[in-house]
């Protein structure tokens, strides 16, 4: 049977989900409503799915993830949120997160994704709709290197970015050089997780 720890401040959609999810044929093996609960009980137990409240009342179900995603265990972060803009969306998957469900989508919705992600649905599941929100900085990128940051999302390399963008790999490592400075970003990861945060580029 799937285990599920549900994480929220709520004891009534604590209450709701624990039932739906019985009904559903999962196993709830544990509740919270703080982080600092969420925290102890996780460090006990290691359940398939967390489903966890972005905003709990001692801290970030962000914070949680993050500091339990570096033990590498199996289980798999589900942010349940009121929060519907997209830098708050970006935050929870470079947290490590693997779903992001708004709390005014059905419950359906959500045992639907734990469903997905148990069948090996790899991608990012977001549920409910999200708002685009203008870049909160552009960090003074310009047009092309805006272009070459794009493609860089896509996991071209810099021989394919130049022919996409009909430059010499050279032209495109200068850009690359100065998107990493202008990012303060020292690797390509790094780049892109600041550029998704920033709304720079869509993931």
């Amino acid at each position: 049977m799937i285990e599920v720890v549900v994480v929220d401040d709520h004891a009534l959609i604590r209450s709701g989900l624990i039932a739906a999810l019985a009904d559903a044929g999962f196993d709830v093996v544990a509740e919270a409503a703080s982080k600092s609960e969420s925290l102890a009980v996780l460090n006990k137990v290691t359940p398939d799915f967390c489903i966890i409240d972005l905003n709990l009342g001692d801290g970030s179900g962000l914070e949680v993830i993050r500091e339990l995603r570096v033990k590498a265990n199996k289980t798999n972060y589900v942010v349940l949120t009121m929060d519907d803009d997209e830098t708050n969306l970006a935050a929870a998957k470079n947290s490590g997160a693997s779903a992001y469900i708004l709390k005014s989508e059905p419950v359906t919705e959500l045992i639907e994704v734990l469903r997905k992600i148990t069948d090996g649905k790899e991608k990012f599941q977001i549920a409910g709709k999200i708002k685009k929100v203008a870049p909160s900085n552009d960090f003074n990128l310009t047009e092309k290197e805006k272009e070459v940051l794009q493609l860089l999302g896509s996991g071209a390399t810099a021989s394919v970015m130049g022919k996409q963008l009909f430059l010499t790999e050279a032209t495109i490592k200068s850009h690359l050089a100065a998107i990493y400075r202008k990012l303060s970003a020292s690797n390509r990861a790094q780049a892109l997780s600041i550029a998704i945060s920033n709304n720079l580029i869509s993931d």
